[in-house]
């Protein structure tokens, strides 16, 4: 029996990662690993949402054209693909203009910076895309019962 992932509709995997649908339209056009995922009927992985979040990231926040990054962002949503759910968090995203690494943050040093480049920490991307996919409540949320539990005897 194989291992199921849980697939996100694009709407949720936008919602999810704070994109616009214009934003995701014009990535595609850049990313050939987003092309790939056309229409209402494609499905995401968390680990597509995460490279969503990273791009939104690299797009928004330092203002790069999707257009000059294309071929690394790609590069980027491979490597996330292909990396275990359970070791995204503990991953760092290098991204240059020409390609992107996922490695992991223990190894961050041993890793030869030679052109300018982004370094993503995935861990509170993480922590923020899971939070709102399954958020946890905490335990001062739930109210006291009124009434002390009891046990009931079935009637004869």
């Amino acid at each position: 029996m194989s291992l199921q992932t849980i697939q996100f509709t694009q709407e949720q995997a936008r919602d999810l990662a704070g994109v616009s649908p214009g934003e995701v339209r014009a990535w595609r056009k850049a990313v050939s690993y987003l092309a790939a995922k056309p229409g209402k009927a494609a499905r995401f992985t968390f680990a597509d949402i995460l490279g969503l979040a990273i791009t939104r990231r690299i797009t928004g926040d330092f203002h790069v054209r999707i257009s000059d990054i294309g071929g690394s962002m790609d590069a980027l949503f491979r490597a996330l693909s292909e990396t275990r759910p359970s070791d995204l968090e503990s991953s760092v995203a290098l991204i240059d203009a020409h390609t992107a690494l996922l490695v992991p943050g223990f190894d961050l040093g041993a890793k030869p910076l030679k052109d300018p480049t982004f370094v993503i920490p995935c861990a509170q991307l993480v922590h923020d895309l899971s939070q709102r996919v399954m958020p946890l409540a905490s335990a001062s949320l739930q109210a006291a019962l009124p009434f002390a539990p009891q046990m009931v005897k079935a009637g004869r």
